[in-house]
């Protein structure tokens, strides 16, 4: 029941955040700039993780909770970073990739995390995982065969490079979801890690993943942080939607996770 429950969270959540997402950074959007929206969605939805964290685990609040040791402020500084890049990877690719393509590369997700998940050590990887996984895959590209071809050869370079970074946000995205089921899963329950919230926990990585934002954003996208721009008021509307969506959809991600497995949710 659990698993029914959060998964329809985080359906209903990432179907708000893509939609509000695609229209704030669309070309006649109020802010044409993901990599700068994505810097100032995290460390709002970090707050609204926190905030809401007070007020659910107020009681567990009163407990004694040992520090984090160095190893664990390392692990989630790794996780921050890891998401950070990630993010940044896709929003660039969508430039290089039409939605054809990215949805066959994207279709070998579940192979890159099968595979992380054996490196890491948390599953194993069966025969019959492996033709799950191949059969996924088959779906994904037969649903963008035959369309790569309209794009015409003069793009074959771009592609090159969409694909290119689509695969490396991938390995990345295993990545961080094999460190979050370790981290959930692995860490003791009385260490600071172990007694982390899923809230506490998306309130000390989302900043890190919006510091990582920035030095895109100025590479990328060097009119994003102008005042003209920034002093919207419809765009910091749709940056709480966004925020709040968002720790809505990563609160139920982290749960999935802990309750099946990395390899289960990206299934």
């Amino acid at each position: 029941l659990q698993v029914l429950v959060f998964t329809s969270l985080w359906w209903s959540a990432a179907i708000l955040v893509i939609v509000d997402i695609k229209r704030t950074v669309s070309p006649q959007g109020v802010f044409p700039h993901p990599f700068a929206l994505t810097s100032m969605t995290q460390p709002c939805t970090a707050l609204a993780a926190l905030l809401l964290s007070r007020v659910v685990y107020s009681k567990r609040r009163k407990l004694s909770r040992p520090p984090l040791t160095g190893r664990e402020a390392l692990m989630l500084v790794a996780f921050g970073l890891i998401q950070g890049f990630e993010i940044g990877l896709t929003n660039k690719a969508l430039g290089y990739l039409t939605v054809a393509a990215r949805t066959m590369i994207s279709s070998t997700n579940v192979l890159f995390m099968m595979a992380t998940a054996k490196l890491w050590g948390l599953e194993g990887l069966g025969w019959l995982r492996i033709v799950s996984a191949l059969l996924l895959i088959l779906g994904g590209v037969g649903q963008g065969f035959g369309q790569l071809d309209q794009q015409g050869s003069s793009n074959a370079s771009l592609q090159f490079v969409g694909i290119a970074m689509q695969c490396g946000s991938m390995l990345l995205s295993a990545q961080r979801w094999a460190l979050a089921q370790f981290v959930m899963q692995r860490s003791p329950p009385e260490s600071g890690l172990g007694r982390l919230t899923k809230l506490e926990l998306l309130s000390r990585t989302l900043p890190i993943t919006g510091l990582v934002c920035i030095p895109l954003a100025l590479a990328f996208e060097p009119h994003a942080y102008t005042a003209d721009q920034l002093l919207q008021g419809e765009l910091w509307l749709r940056i709480a939607i966004v925020a709040g969506s968002l720790c809505a959809m990563l609160y139920a991600e982290l749960k999935l996770v802990n309750l099946l497995s990395a390899v289960a949710f990206n299934v």
